[in-house]
């Protein structure tokens, strides 16, 4: 449980991991396999890569946690650093990076809220993490800094209704961290007041393969049973393609 008297406002994120314990931490490390949302990552990760160039890319994942995906990054051949506030998360990441012998892929121990001294990156990644700081503006004031010129931000983060959930109030009782909503509105508010210079979002890719690659197909008794279903599911698909994403989104802000 979280110190009600302590006088450090990130406590709860710092001390996250080490509350959760031994066995949370390495079902983290195993995601996306490992968690129940794992479709719902797949189809994000699936996202992700086709936002990014190619390698090779420097890429600085801010809030990386446990670093699976920091470590997913290092894989495909980018050179990846991976900050977090929590030091249990640190160290059970570079324990597995260093197992896996991935040497483009450097983890330290930091508050992304911080300004950062290294030579300037092409991607900076908040993938939910940026609800969890203490003041986003600052957050994505570093990450503006971190980027070189037309570099740019991809954030992932969840939307409204987010802090009221159940599951967000549980946490904050639970462990002292910050929840916030983070729709896209309020990213590119912050963004463009940290100097970023254009924006877009992107339509939440987990909610599109939903409604496309559903499971009611199999109720369908005929061809054209499936057709109609097929119809409506496509219907759906255009309709999340113009809605504007108010919980999940890709943001994406240029410097």
């Amino acid at each position: 449980m979280p110190d009600s008297h302590s006088t450090d406002p990130k406590q709860g994120e710092r001390e996250y991991y080490a509350q959760l314990g031994d066995a949370a931490i390495a079902h983290a490390i195993r995601k996306p396999f490992s968690d129940e949302n794992c479709a719902f990552n797949l189809a994000n990760l699936a996202a992700l890569f086709h936002l990014l160039p190619p390698p090779p890319l420097r890429i600085l994942h801010l809030g990386c946690g446990v670093g699976w995906l920091s470590h997913m990054l290092a894989e495909r051949g980018y050179h990846v650093t991976g900050i977090d506030i929590a030091p249990e998360a640190i160290a059970a990441a570079t324990r597995r990076r260093d197992e896996a012998g991935l040497t483009d892929l450097v983890y330290q121990l930091g508050d992304y809220e911080d300004a950062i001294n290294h030579e300037p990156y092409d991607v900076v990644l908040f993938y939910d993490a940026l609800h969890h700081a203490e003041e986003p503006s600052r957050a994505l004031t570093t990450a503006a800094a971190a980027l070189r010129p037309g570099g740019k931000l991809i954030a992932f983060e969840p939307g409204e209704g987010h802090h009221d959930s159940a599951k967000s109030q549980q946490a904050i009782a639970n462990f002292g961290v910050h929840e916030a909503d983070m729709p896209p509105a309020r990213i590119i508010a912050l963004g463009h007041a940290a100097g970023f210079s254009r924006h877009q979002i992107m339509p939440h890719p987990a909610d599109l393969m939903a409604e496309l690659y559903h499971p009611d197909y199999a109720v369908a008794t005929d061809q054209i049973a499936l057709a109609r279903r097929q119809f409506d599911r496509s219907w759906q698909l255009v309709r999340e393609l113009w809605r504007e994403p108010r919980r999940h989104a890709f943001t994406v802000l240029w410097k």
